[in-house]
C-alpha cells in the first residue's frame, strides 16, 4: 500500500515556518492546548451546563424520545422493543450501554463522551495535512457547528455516527500510511459499528476500503488485495447479518420512496444548500487561509460563479429559508417537534448577517477548492463524496433532508481548506495582514461560538417548557396520555408508540388538552405559559387548551 505522509514528515506548526523567537515548541503547544479546550468547552461542556440547569439532560429531544425509550427497555429487560419511529439502525447505539441504557441522563452523557471522541478523531484526520494548530482551529470549528451542542447531550443519533466514521477514518488513514492489516481491520470493525447505529455510516468503511484497494494495485501487493477483499468480504456478511437480525424485530420505518416530479429542482436545490451550510461552518478557516489576489484564472473564475449562485439563491429561497432546515431555523432546532410554529428568537438583522456570512464564505471556499482539490487525500476524498451523493440520492428518492446529515463532510472539507501549500512565510506577509486576518478568523469564530450556543440554549429551553407545562397538567391530575405538548411528550408517553410507523399518530393517546407554540384563531386558552427562549433572555409563550375529552 502506499504510504501516506507521517506527521514527522511535515510541518506541524499550522501554518508557515514561524519567526525567530515567536514560534517555540511551546508556544505552538499553548495554541494548540488552547484551541482544543475552547472546543471542549463549547461543545461538549457549556451544553452539558445548559442542559443541567435547564433539566433537558433528564428529558428526551427531537427524535430521542423513541431511541431513548427504546434504549431504556433494553436496558430493564434485556428485551429490544421498537415503536415505529425507528428508520435508523439505531441497535449499535443502545446495546454497548446494557443496564446503563435505563437512565436518560446516562444516555445523554455517552453521546456527550462520543463528542469528545469525535472531536478527538477530527484532530487526527486534520493534522497530517495542516499542522498541530490549524488541525486544532478544525476541531473547534466542528465544534462551534450550530446544533453540535444540542446533538452532543442527547440520544440523537447523529454523534454517536459521528464519532464512529471519524475514528473509522483516521484508522483507515493510519494503516495505509503503515501497512498494516491489522489497522485495517480495526477501522473496518469501527465502521462496521457506526453502520449498526446508521446506515450512512457505511460511507466510511467503504472509504477506507476503496482508498486501500487502489494502493494496492498501484504497489502490485496481490498479498493486500487478498486481505483487503477478505476484510470486505466479512463487512459485507455482517452487515447483512445485522440487517436480517434488526428486521426481525419489526415495527419497522422502512422510508417510502417518492420520487419528485422535478428531480432538477429538488438535486439543485439540496446541493445548493448544504454548499452554502457548510460554506457557513467552515467560514473561520476560509478567512484564515483564503489570498484571492494570489488565485489563478479558474479559482477566481469559480469564485464569480460561486457569486452568482449566492446571489440567485438569495433571491430565490430568501433569508429565512435560506439553509436547510431542523437546526438553523430562525424560530429555533426542530421547532416542528411541537404544536405550531413559534415566534421567531432570531431577529432579521442576525439571520442576515448569518446568510451573509454564508456567501461570502461560498465564494471563497470555491476558489480555495479548485487551488486543493488535487491535494485532496484518497480516503477523505472518497469520503466526502459518498456523503455528498448519499444525500442527493436521499433528497431524490422524497426523503426528507436536515441540515445535521451535512456534519459528516465538515471535518474532510476542513483537511482540505486548511492543507498547507507553498506560500510566503510570515516574515514576507506584511504586518496590516497579518492583523486583518487574525482579526477575521477570531470574529468569525466568536460569532459561530455564540450563535452555536444560543441555538442549544434554545433547543434546551423549548423542550423543558413544553416538557414542564404537561407535568403541571400530570401534577393536577391530567393522565399524561391525555396531553398532547409535541412529538417527545406524546412519544415517550404513548401505550405502544407510533402507529403506522413514522405516522405521528399514537393509539391510546388523546389530546384533550393541547400545549401550543401559538395562539389558537377564535381560542380562549386555559392558560398561557411564559418561558425565556434562550434560558436567560427573551420572553416567548406557551398556549395550554382545553379540548374537552369526554371522560375515559
Amino acid at each position: 500500500m502506499t504510504r501516506i505522509p507521517s506527521p514527522a514528515t511535515v510541518n506541524t506548526s499550522g501554518g508557515e515556518p514561524p519567526r525567530a523567537g515567536e514560534g517555540s515548541v511551546k508556544a505552538t503547544g499553548r495554541a494548540v492546548w488552547g484551541l482544543l479546550a475552547l472546543a471542549g468547552l463549547l461543545g461538549v461542556a457549556v451544553p452539558l451546563v445548559l442542559a443541567t440547569i435547564s433539566g433537558g439532560l433528564a428529558i428526551p429531544h427531537n427524535d430521542a424520545w423513541s431511541y431513548g425509550r427504546i434504549a431504556q427497555t433494553f436496558g430493564y429487560s434485556g428485551h429490544i422493543e421498537l415503536l415505529g419511529w425507528n428508520r435508523s439502525a439505531l441497535f449499535g447505539q443502545f446495546v454497548v450501554l446494557g443496564p446503563l441504557a435505563r437512565s436518560l441522563v446516562a444516555q445523554h452523557l455517552f453521546v456527550a463522551a462520543l463528542s469528545v471522541v469525535a472531536l478527538a478523531a477530527v484532530y487526527d484526520l486534520v493534522v497530517t495535512a495542516a499542522g498541530r494548530v490549524r488541525a486544532s482551529l478544525a476541531v473547534l470549528i466542528v465544534a462551534v457547528w450550530p446544533g453540535f451542542g444540542l446533538l452532543a447531550t442527547s440520544f440523537m443519533l447523529d454523534i454517536p455516527a459521528t464519532a464512529a466514521i471519524m475514528v473509522c477514518l483516521a484508522v483507515g488513514r493510519r494503516a495505509l500510511q503503515s501497512q498494516s492489516i491489522l489497522l485495517l481491520a480495526a477501522s473496518i470493525a469501527v465502521g462496521f459499528w457506526g453502520f449498526t447505529i446508521r446506515e450512512q455510516a457505511l460511507a466510511a468503511p467503504a472509504a477506507v476500503l476503496l482508498a486501500a484497494i487502489a494502493f494496492a494495485f498501484r504497489s502490485h501487493r496481490r498479498r493486500n488485495l487478498i486481505a483487503i477483499g477478505c476484510i470486505g468480504a466479512v463487512l459485507g456478511l455482517a452487515m447483512v447479518g445485522f440487517e436480517l437480525w434488526r428486521q426481525s424485530y419489526g415495527a419497522g420505518d422502512p422510508p417510502v420512496i417518492a420520487v419528485p416530479e422535478n428531480l432538477i429542482k429538488v438535486g439543485g436545490t439540496v446541493l445548493v444548500q448544504g454548499y452554502f451550510l457548510l460554506a457557513l461552518v467552515v467560514s473561520p478557516a476560509l478567512l484564515l487561509v483564503a489570498r484571492p489576489w494570489r488565485w489563478r484564472r479558474v479559482a477566481l473564475v469559480a469564485a464569480v460563479a460561486a457569486a452568482a449562485v449566492a446571489v440567485a439563491a438569495v433571491d430565490y429561497f430568501g433569508r429565512k429559508a435560506f439553509f436547510v432546515g431542523n437546526y438553523l431555523d430562525p424560530a429555533g432546532p426542530y421547532w416542528a417537534a411541537g404544536n405550531g410554529r413559534p415566534a421567531e428568537i432570531f431577529p432579521i438583522s442576525v439571520w442576515t448577517l448569518v446568510v451573509l456570512l454564508a456567501c461570502i464564505s461560498a465564494v471563497l471556499l470555491a476558489g480555495i477548492l479548485v487551488r486543493q482539490a488535487r491535494s485532496t487525500d484518497p480516503v477523505l476524498g472518497i469520503f466526502v463524496t459518498l456523503v455528498v451523493l448519499g444525500n442527493l440520492a436521499s433528497a431524490l428518492s422524497g426523503q426528507t433532508l436536515y441540515d445535521r446529515y451535512w456534519l459528516l463532510a465538515v471535518p474532510p472539507l476542513l483537511a482540505m481548506v486548511l492543507a498547507k501549500r507553498p506560500e510566503p512565510s510570515i516574515a514576507q506577509v506584511p504586518g496590516i495582514e497579518l492583523i486583518v486576518r487574525r482579526v477575521a478568523v477570531a470574529a468569525g469564530l466568536a460569532f459561530l461560538a455564540v450563535f452555536s450556543t444560543a441555538i442549544t440554549a434554545a433547543g434546551f429551553a423549548y423542550d423543558g417548557a413544553r416538557w414542564d407545562a404537561a407535568e403541571a397538567l400530570v401534577a393536577a391530575g391530567v393522565p399524561a396520555t391525555d396531553i398532547n405538548a409535541g412529538l417527545e411528550w406524546n412519544g415517550f408517553h404513548s401505550a405502544v408508540g407510533m402507529s403506522p410507523p413514522g405516522s405521528w399518530q399514537f393509539p391510546g393517546n388523546r389530546s384533550c388538552y393541547l400545549v401550543a407554540a401559538t395562539p389558537q384563531p377564535g381560542r380562549e386558552a386555559e392558560s398561557v405559559r411564559t418561558y425565556r427562549p434562550f434560558l436567560i433572555s427573551g420572553e416567548a409563550h406557551l398556549w395550554v387548551y382545553n379540548e374537552g375529552c369526554p371522560a375515559a
